[in-house]
Protein backbone atom coordinates (compact mmCIF):
# COMPACT_ATOMS: atom_id res chain seq x y z
CA UNK A 1 0.00 0.00 0.00
CA UNK A 2 1.55 3.44 -1.27
CA UNK A 3 0.75 6.85 0.56
CA UNK A 4 2.40 9.52 -0.37
CA UNK A 5 2.00 13.52 0.78
CA UNK A 6 2.00 16.06 -1.81
CA UNK A 7 3.56 19.11 -0.79
CA UNK A 8 2.57 22.51 -2.26
CA UNK A 9 4.02 25.84 -1.98
CA UNK A 10 2.39 28.62 -1.45
CA UNK A 11 4.18 31.82 -1.80
CA UNK A 12 3.42 35.71 0.08
CA UNK A 13 5.91 38.18 -0.24
CA UNK A 14 6.58 41.71 1.13
CA UNK A 15 10.34 42.73 0.51
CA UNK A 16 11.58 45.84 2.29
CA UNK A 17 13.78 46.29 -0.37
CA UNK A 18 13.43 47.44 -3.59
CA UNK A 19 14.32 44.84 -5.94
CA UNK A 20 15.03 42.42 -4.10
CA UNK A 21 14.43 39.29 -5.33
CA UNK A 22 12.53 36.17 -2.80
CA UNK A 23 11.56 32.95 -3.37
CA UNK A 24 9.99 29.27 -2.11
CA UNK A 25 10.70 26.27 -4.31
CA UNK A 26 9.47 23.24 -3.70
CA UNK A 27 12.59 20.68 -3.97
CA UNK A 28 10.79 17.19 -2.76
CA UNK A 29 7.06 15.95 -1.43
CA UNK A 30 7.15 14.72 2.01
CA UNK A 31 6.77 10.46 1.54
CA UNK A 32 5.27 7.93 3.79
CA UNK A 33 6.52 5.04 1.17
CA UNK A 34 4.91 2.18 1.35
CA UNK A 35 2.52 1.69 4.87
CA UNK A 36 0.92 -1.47 6.42
CA UNK A 37 -2.44 -1.49 8.11
CA UNK A 38 -2.44 -0.41 11.35
CA UNK A 39 1.24 0.54 11.30
CA UNK A 40 2.12 4.15 12.01
CA UNK A 41 5.04 5.64 10.07
CA UNK A 42 6.74 8.30 11.28
CA UNK A 43 9.01 10.38 8.89
CA UNK A 44 11.51 13.01 10.77
CA UNK A 45 12.54 16.27 9.23
CA UNK A 46 16.13 15.31 9.33
CA UNK A 47 15.67 12.51 6.74
CA UNK A 48 17.45 13.06 3.73
CA UNK A 49 14.85 11.27 1.27
CA UNK A 50 11.62 11.17 2.81
CA UNK A 51 11.02 14.46 4.19
CA UNK A 52 9.41 17.29 2.21
CA UNK A 53 11.57 20.26 1.54
CA UNK A 54 11.17 23.61 0.47
CA UNK A 55 14.12 25.73 -0.89
CA UNK A 56 13.94 30.02 0.50
CA UNK A 57 16.09 32.36 -1.45
CA UNK A 58 16.25 36.35 -0.91
CA UNK A 59 18.88 38.83 -0.02
CA UNK A 60 21.87 38.40 2.46
CA UNK A 61 20.93 37.83 6.24
CA UNK A 62 17.21 38.86 5.78
CA UNK A 63 14.72 37.43 8.18
CA UNK A 64 11.46 35.07 6.99
CA UNK A 65 8.88 34.22 8.56
CA UNK A 66 6.94 30.59 7.67
CA UNK A 67 3.52 29.79 8.39
CA UNK A 68 1.98 26.42 7.49
CA UNK A 69 -1.65 25.30 7.07
CA UNK A 70 -1.64 21.82 7.61
CA UNK A 71 -3.95 18.58 6.65
CA UNK A 72 -5.47 16.73 9.61
CA UNK A 73 -5.47 13.52 6.96
CA UNK A 74 -4.81 12.25 3.36
CA UNK A 75 -7.74 11.45 1.02
CA UNK A 76 -7.12 8.16 -0.98
CA UNK A 77 -9.57 5.71 -2.94
CA UNK A 78 -13.28 6.16 -2.95
CA UNK A 79 -12.30 9.27 -0.88
CA UNK A 80 -10.93 7.46 1.91
CA UNK A 81 -8.61 9.16 4.56
CA UNK A 82 -5.64 8.26 6.29
CA UNK A 83 -5.19 10.22 9.28
CA UNK A 84 -1.84 12.70 9.84
CA UNK A 85 -0.33 14.12 12.64
CA UNK A 86 2.50 17.14 12.63
CA UNK A 87 4.09 17.53 16.09
CA UNK A 88 6.07 19.67 17.79
CA UNK A 89 9.12 18.74 16.24
CA UNK A 90 8.38 18.40 12.58
CA UNK A 91 9.52 21.16 10.88
CA UNK A 92 13.37 21.57 10.78
CA UNK A 93 15.16 24.80 9.34
CA UNK A 94 18.75 25.04 8.20
CA UNK A 95 20.67 27.74 6.62
CA UNK A 96 23.18 25.77 5.21
CA UNK A 97 20.27 23.73 3.67
CA UNK A 98 21.40 20.21 4.67
CA UNK A 99 19.30 18.04 7.22
CA UNK A 100 22.37 17.38 9.15
CA UNK A 101 22.02 21.11 10.54
CA UNK A 102 18.30 21.68 11.33
CA UNK A 103 16.96 23.22 14.09
CA UNK A 104 13.19 22.18 14.86
CA UNK A 105 10.19 23.65 15.77
CA UNK A 106 6.47 23.25 15.85
CA UNK A 107 4.96 23.53 12.25
CA UNK A 108 1.86 25.18 14.22
CA UNK A 109 3.20 28.38 15.13
CA UNK A 110 4.89 30.74 13.25
CA UNK A 111 8.73 30.60 13.12
CA UNK A 112 10.82 33.22 11.88
CA UNK A 113 14.29 32.10 10.63
CA UNK A 114 17.37 33.81 8.90
CA UNK A 115 18.74 33.19 5.64
CA UNK A 116 22.49 32.53 5.05
CA UNK A 117 24.97 34.97 4.07
CA UNK A 118 26.45 33.90 0.77
CA UNK A 119 28.74 35.20 -1.56
CA UNK A 120 26.98 37.38 -4.37
CA UNK A 121 24.00 39.01 -2.58
CA UNK A 122 21.81 36.08 -2.36
CA UNK A 123 20.34 34.65 0.79
CA UNK A 124 19.36 31.00 1.44
CA UNK A 125 17.85 28.57 3.53
CA UNK A 126 15.46 25.22 3.28
CA UNK A 127 12.60 24.14 5.60
CA UNK A 128 11.77 20.46 6.02
CA UNK A 129 9.17 18.58 6.70
CA UNK A 130 8.14 15.66 8.52
CA UNK A 131 5.15 14.21 10.16
CA UNK A 132 3.28 10.74 11.03
CA UNK A 133 0.73 8.73 9.10
CA UNK A 134 -1.48 6.29 11.18
CA UNK A 135 -3.54 4.10 8.65
CA UNK A 136 -6.00 2.05 10.88
CA UNK A 137 -6.21 -1.85 10.45
CA UNK A 138 -8.70 -1.80 7.77
CA UNK A 139 -7.43 0.96 5.97
CA UNK A 140 -8.34 1.13 1.96
CA UNK A 141 -4.93 0.25 -0.45
CA UNK A 142 -4.00 2.86 -2.15
CA UNK A 143 -2.00 6.18 -3.32
CA UNK A 144 -3.16 9.01 -0.89
CA UNK A 145 -2.60 12.36 -0.89
CA UNK A 146 -2.64 15.70 1.09
CA UNK A 147 -1.44 19.13 0.54
CA UNK A 148 0.44 21.28 3.15
CA UNK A 149 0.82 25.37 2.38
CA UNK A 150 4.09 26.66 3.05
CA UNK A 151 3.47 30.87 3.42
CA UNK A 152 6.47 32.61 3.98
CA UNK A 153 7.09 36.23 4.60
CA UNK A 154 10.18 37.94 4.01
CA UNK A 155 11.00 40.78 6.21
Amino acid sequence: MRRHLIIAAVLWCATRRAGAQTGVSGIRPLAFGTLLPGVAATVLPTDPNFSGQFNLTGPNNDYVLLTFSLPSAMTGPGGATLPLVFGGSSVGYSASSSTGSETTFDPHTTQQVRLAHNAGGAGTGAVFLGGTASPSVSQRAGSYSATVTLSATFL
